[in-house]
């Protein structure tokens, strides 16, 4: 009689191995179907290059060359997988580039969206300053003539900018300009001006000094003017003169 119910149970047991074969032979079968899936999609990707590269932006200063070399791997790049955020990040590694961004049109081009660098000053001799106050290099490019020059340390770069501004507005009322513009230390600034008089003002009612001297500027004959060479602010109630045809200075009030 037990034999009997051993062999009733054996069919179940067997059913259940026989479901476990099935399973395991149908994600083996699925698993192909996926592989052999991904495969088709890799080589269907692979007929879909880069063939088209676009640069879009108003570009004064970027070096053609150095852009090129720098976009010219995203060639061979498929239009499907290619990596914008790494195109954004390499042309945005480039001197004059200040945002970039990228984006993919059908059926094969990239296009590359560059804005450059705005400089507001020359930063001492081989260095430019920017709209936003960064200081920044830019190899095998001059200081740019029409631009004026900031001397200072790196953290005083705003300083600097705000008072050249402030300056600018006084000084162009009698039609001068500063073209170089120096903190020598935290109270002392130099300007030398477009017609290369050299201004010399402490932080002390800088501005007002410096309205002491237009007013006086004014009254001053052309001839007078021309014979400017250095004028001294840095004084509570006057301003001392160097002309260019004396060995000393001689105060004026």
């Amino acid at each position: 009689m037990k034999q009997t119910k051993a062999n009733q149970k054996q069919p179940a047991v067997n059913r259940d191995a026989l479901r476990l074969v099935l399973l395991v032979i149908a994600l083996m079968l699925l698993a192909s179907v996926v592989l052999a899936g991904r495969v088709a999609l890799y080589r269907w990707f692979d007929g879909y290059p880069i063939q088209r590269i676009t640069v879009m932006g108003e570009l004064q200063h970027v070096d053609q060359q150095v852009l090129q070399a720098a976009l010219s791997p995203y060639m061979v790049e498929n239009f499907f997988t290619v990596d914008l955020e790494k195109i954004k990040q390499t042309t945005e590694s480039l001197t004059w580039i200040d945002y970039a961004d990228a984006k993919k049109e059908w059926p094969n081009t990239l296009i590359v969206y560059l804005q450059e660098r705005v400089p507001v000053a020359n930063w001492g001799k081989s260095e430019f300053l920017s709209v936003k106050g960064e200081i920044f290099s830019a190899e095998h490019v001059q200081p740019d003539v029409n631009l004026p020059t900031f001397i200072g340390k790196p953290d005083q770069a705003v300083a600097i900018a705000e008072r050249y501004t402030k300056m600018q507005e006084i000084l162009r009322e009698v039609g001068l300009s500063v073209s170089t513009i120096e903190l020598e230390d935290r109270i002392s600034w130099r300007a030398q001006l477009d017609n290369g008089l050299m201004l010399v003002v402490d932080d002390k009612d800088s501005m007002e000094k410096l309205k002491r001297f237009t007013r006086l500027y004014a009254m001053f004959t052309e001839q007078q003017k021309q014979q400017l060479f250095k004028v001294d602010l840095r004084y509570e109630n006057g301003l001392a003169i160097k002309w260019k045809k004396d060995d000393g200075d001689t105060d004026a009030a």
